[in-house]
């Protein structure tokens, strides 16, 4: 069918579509149409990456499972062991990885740009090494909107830069964006239902007007907030005090209800529902699955094994082995580590700083053995002038040189003679 990328008739078959069936819209085909170019312009990664989320999600016996990558370099190690998924926190882009001029706390104090531009980066390198490695897929990347930084307009705008970066689906908080925090430390403020709601139809909105079907995932953190702004949505009113803070907003006085009542309301507009917590409790994770599954029983549900929560004390090793496949038979299909890769960063390099200060270069010495061994495994850092892109490189070198040439890499390196 030769139609215009901003055709009626095929905005109207996009959104009517099996994707997203159950998913409601508070905007018609005919404003998707303003908002649209005659011209499509094709976001593969983002689509494709979509696509195979979406089908993962899907899968009927295995949950999608993920660590948070502080960096590049930990995705490209997720990718060789051939995660299907990459979790990019906001969390650890506010700590590492953002364009400002310092490291933050999670108060969305780092520019807004950083998370797509992190993705993009990720996505890139990636796309760089399936050159090499000839593989068909790249993992999908899931990322943290956080409160949007803003409004709808904010929220519009940033969903449309993650889709440019390659994102598979975004998540977003019904935090008050101003007073951000994360979703373990005090001082959370929440926004009313229907405010919320407008953020995840612009979101979506978005993700229509380029025609790319991205996971759309609302999390919710009334379960652990003390404050709401206002209590003028009806669904909110009955679990706030009437008793404003010196800070001008009202108490919470029953967290779990609105937790459950916020979800609900989110689940008409999102495709995975997730409520941050502040303990790894079974209990009530059940208890919020059957709510929610109760009223839609084909929603995805979402759980953050995050490591701001202690692992150590409260599970015997066999529940720690089984502690993923017990959500998942409850109904939590998606799930990850959202700080992995900032605890497992500065306590290794912590690890290395002190033995080097105790043993000078035998801690290097031993840190090659143990790459070594791991090399067995398929690590291949041991060799880190190929982990950067020295290889491929090389490649175009050799395209470009000719193959005597003294001006290629491989003949002199160390790499090459010393491993």
């Amino acid at each position: 069918m030769n139609k215009d990328f901003d055709s009626l008739e095929l905005i109207k078959i996009y959104l009517k579509s099996k994707r997203f069936e159950g998913i409601k819209r508070t905007y018609s085909p005919e404003k998707v149409q303003e908002l649209r170019s005659k011209i499509k312009i094709s976001y593969d990664i983002s689509n494709l990456g979509a696509l195979n989320l979406w089908e993962l999600l899907n899968q009927p016996s295995k949950w999608v499972s993920g660590l948070g990558s502080a960096t590049v370099q930990q995705a490209m190690q997720l990718e060789k062991l051939d995660f299907q998924i990459i979790y990019v926190s906001g969390w650890q882009i506010a700590a590492e990885s953002n364009f400002g001029t310092n490291t933050y706390p999670d108060l969305s104090l780092y520019p807004s740009n950083s998370t797509p531009e992190f993705v993009r980066k990720i996505n890139n390198t990636l796309l760089r090494k399936s050159a090499e490695n000839k593989k068909l897929k790249l993992p999908s990347i899931i990322a943290d909107g956080e409160s949007g930084f803003g409004g709808i307009y904010n929220v519009f705008d940033l969903t449309t830069q993650f889709i440019n970066a390659g994102a598979a689906g975004i998540h977003f908080e019904d935090q008050l964006a101003s007073e951000k925090k994360c979703g373990h430390v005090g001082g959370k403020v929440v926004i009313p239902t229907f405010e919320f709601i407008k953020k995840l139809n612009a979101s979506r909105l978005a993700s229509d007007v380029l025609g790319v079907p991205i996971v759309l995932i609302a999390r919710t953190d009334a379960l652990h907030a003390k404050l709401a702004t206002s209590d003028f949505d009806d669904r909110d009113r009955e679990y706030l005090s009437k008793k404003r803070t010196s800070d001008g907003y009202f108490e919470i006085k029953n967290n779990k209800e609105l937790a459950i009542t916020k979800s609900l309301a989110y689940a008409e507009f999102a495709d995975v529902i997730w409520c941050e917590t502040n303990d790894p409790d079974l209990g009530f994770a059940k208890e919020f699955a059957t709510e929610i599954k109760n009223k839609f029983p084909n929603k995805f549900l979402a759980y953050n094994c995050s490591p701001s929560l202690n692992w150590m004390d409260k599970f015997t090793k066999k529940e720690l082995n089984n502690f993923q496949e017990s959500l998942f038979k409850i109904g939590y299909n998606l799930q990850f580590v959202s700080l992995a890769g900032f605890h497992s960063m500065i306590s290794s390099f912590y690890e290395l700083g002190k033995n080097f200060k105790e043993s000078n270069m035998e801690a290097i010495a031993n840190l090659q053995v143990k790459e070594t061994q791991m090399s067995k495994s398929g690590f291949t850092g041991l060799k880190h002038q190929q982990e950067v892109g020295s290889n491929y490189y090389e490649l175009v070198g050799e395209a470009l040189l000719d193959e005597d040439s003294e001006l290629l890499m491989k003949k002199d390196s160390t790499e090459n003679t010393q491993f």
